[in-house]
């Protein structure tokens, strides 16, 4: 359906007095509502007078309603082939496997315990003895949901193949890198292009391990990661 760009997506006024507009959507948005409405949990557009209250206390806009992710049979398929896709096109093979949960707001805050004020958590690997899982919460638009999945799940292979690695900065490095690999195999160059910017919060780590791959190829980054000491 074709975009009406000459009137406030949220509000539906005619946009006499400028506009704003967001990453990656095409609707144009008044100052009015830019600076008085409630904004989507998922992302961050002035919601309009149609919006959906989640179980969970988020609200979203009926854009990103359309594309999430809601039903658990659907999310452990799509998450298996994130890893069917990483495992074959970047070599991250987990020999003992992880498993993996659709969980809401409440319940990664749980899992998650303290964060930042303004962080929210998409996704989340953990560990206790011998049980390994990842959690994504639920009501993720796909493509968020494919990436989160990769990097939690470069967590998962770190944690296999990388028992010493206590880095950070090549920790999160590598797994915004499998993320940005992934989005490439995805065939999404214009998303995998806008980590790159420089106001995203994982710019410099994963300039970081791109520059390794262009001297080391794909399997020496991974082989690099495994010899890391610390």
């Amino acid at each position: 359906m074709p975009v009406d760009l000459s009137h406030c997506a949220s509000c539906g006024q005619p946009l006499t007095n400028g506009y704003y507009v967001l990453i990656d959507r095409p609707d144009r948005f008044c100052p009015q509502c830019i600076a008085t409405r409630p904004r989507c949990d998922t992302c961050g557009a002035p919601l309009g007078n149609r919006f959906w209250n989640l179980h969970d206390g988020r609200r979203q806009c009926d854009t990103c309603y359309t594309v999430a992710i809601y039903d658990p049979a659907q999310a452990q398929q799509l998450f298996q082939q994130t890893a069917s896709m990483l495992t074959e096109g970047l070599g991250l093979r987990l020999n003992v496997g992880v498993a993996f949960r659709l969980v809401d707001a409440p319940t990664m805050t749980r899992l998650r315990g303290p964060v930042q004020p303004g962080l929210h958590t998409l996704g989340l690997y953990q560990r206790q003895n011998h049980i390994r899982v990842i959690y994504l919460l639920y009501g993720l638009p796909r493509l968020v949901f494919r990436i989160t999945a990769a990097h939690e799940y470069a967590h998962a292979w770190q944690t296999e193949h990388c028992p010493l690695l206590r880095n950070e900065f090549l920790r999160e490095g590598h797994a915004e890198w499998v993320a940005y690999r992934h989005l490439l195999q995805l065939g999404s160059q214009k998303a995998a292009a806008r980590m790159l910017d420089e106001n995203h919060p994982y710019h410099q780590p994963l300039r970081h391990l791109l520059a390794l791959e262009a001297q080391l190829g794909v399997a020496g980054v991974n082989a690099y990661l495994t010899r890391v000491d610390g």
